[in-house]
């Protein structure tokens, strides 16, 4: 019999934030979530947390959706209410989990320090560092920051580069045209979203992402354990704190892995050497 090996560990803290849009009160988040496990041992049971951040919530003016179109500068004109509002009141009112920003932003910071995160991620990381961010702005006036000796990955940078291969192209053209409209844009690009990558990793090719925040960091945890098992030396050596956007039009020309990684490495040189210089 073999002896036994512990596995290697790489801590990793995925997180979700959903936000209000389409008004001048955008990119708050209302609702936050986190999964921190080893994304090295696809058994591992990660530790979830949940948030509805009641400072937005209370607000029903951070969830009408307004325009400037056909207004006199300045003004807007509301439109619409954010379908996501009622349905985040009623959990709020079910499972009791609303709470301050600065209670969520306390939780998340100790749950770091406890569990000994080397890396926080997300599927549009810089989108949800952003948000968090604004959030904290808005709400407190604070500077945001990173858990001391945090490392920055982005889940989607991995996607674009390496999910959406020669293989992805060659199996999507033998597909009829209707599948096939379940990895498309509406302008019948092909799309790497979070919900496509998991429809086509996972044979599951008519999953719909539920944007609660939970939810979807659990199926981008998902996502995580998988890219690193395929891929976790190239991960650590060229995604690990250098996100680089590739742009959806190299993503469709571009099928081969290899030119896209060539393509993001001279990217990242240049982002490198501005950063430098600048």
């Amino acid at each position: 019999m073999s002896p036994y090996r512990k596995k290697d560990k790489l801590t990793i803290c995925v997180v979700d934030t959903e936000t209000t849009m389409m008004n001048e009160f955008s990119h708050q988040v209302f609702d936050f979530a986190y999964v921190i496990g080893n994304v090295l041992d696809s058994n591992c049971e990660p530790l979830e947390r949940s948030f509805l951040i009641d400072e937005v919530l209370d607000e029903p003016k951070n969830f009408i959706w307004t325009t400037p179109k056909g207004m006199p500068e300045g003004e807007r004109k509301a439109f619409a209410l954010d379908s996501r509002y009622e349905t985040a009141l009623k959990r709020r009112t079910k499972t009791k989990k609303g709470v301050s920003w600065e209670f969520a932003l306390d939780y998340f910071y100790k749950d770091c320090s406890r569990m000994g995160v080397d890396i926080f991620t997300a599927y549009n990381v810089k989108f949800d560092i952003e948000a968090l961010r604004k959030t904290q702005d808005q709400i407190n006036d604070k500077r945001f920051r990173m858990p001391n000796g945090m490392n920055i990955m982005c889940l989607m940078d991995i996607a674009q580069t390496k999910v959406i291969n020669n293989d992805f192209h060659n199996w999507f053209k033998k597909q009829d045209k209707y599948l096939q409209n379940q990895f498309t844009t509406d302008n019948d690009n092909i799309s790497y979203s979070a919900e496509c990558v998991f429809r086509y990793w996972f044979d599951n090719y008519y999953y719909k992402e539920q944007h609660t925040a939970l939810r979807d960091a659990r199926m981008e945890w998902k996502l995580a354990v998988k890219m690193f098992e395929r891929w976790e030396k190239e991960i650590k050596r060229d995604f690990i704190n250098f996100v680089v956007n590739l742009g959806w039009r190299n993503v469709n020309k571009i099928p081969s892995s290899t030119k896209k990684a060539k393509m993001r490495k001279e990217k990242r040189n240049l982002i490198t050497w501005k950063n430098k210089n600048y």
